[in-house]
């Protein structure tokens, strides 16, 4: 459960600095659409955070769906708010090809909490 709670720690942190960040400040040294950028990668961030805490409270009987569900979160998130921090930031124009790649892990992590949802459900659980 440690590592689920730093990274939710983590990605909070990011997602909280940043966001902040694009909101007071970024506008002085960023253009309108390098701005947005953060702002989405931020909300995305918060969001996996949310999302990692809220796996660190499934049962025991959840551990394979929470390391896989989490594992695409995590990376997920890297990959998704870090191209778009990085595109930004750098202006590294062939980061947008990375951003789709962590927008699809966050998509099957979601997609593994559902089917396995589903599947403890028909099991009657």
């Amino acid at each position: 459960m440690g590592k689920w709670l730093v990274a939710a720690g983590f990605n909070g942190l990011c997602g909280v600095g940043l966001g902040a960040w694009a909101a007071h400040g970024a506008a002085s040294v960023l253009t309108p659409e390098a701005t947005e950028w953060v702002k989405t990668g931020a909300q995305y961030q918060l969001w996996r955070a949310a999302a990692l805490l809220a796996l660190i409270g499934l049962p025991a009987g959840f551990a394979k769906v929470r390391a896989l569900a989490g594992s695409c979160f995590c990376l997920g998130a890297l990959l998704f708010s870090g191209s778009l921090y990085g595109l930004a930031l750098l202006d590294w124009r062939g980061l947008v090809y990375v951003t789709p790649f962590g927008g699809l892990l966050m998509l099957l992590g979601w997609l593994l909490l559902l089917g396995f949802g589903l599947k403890k459900w028909r099991d009657g659980q």
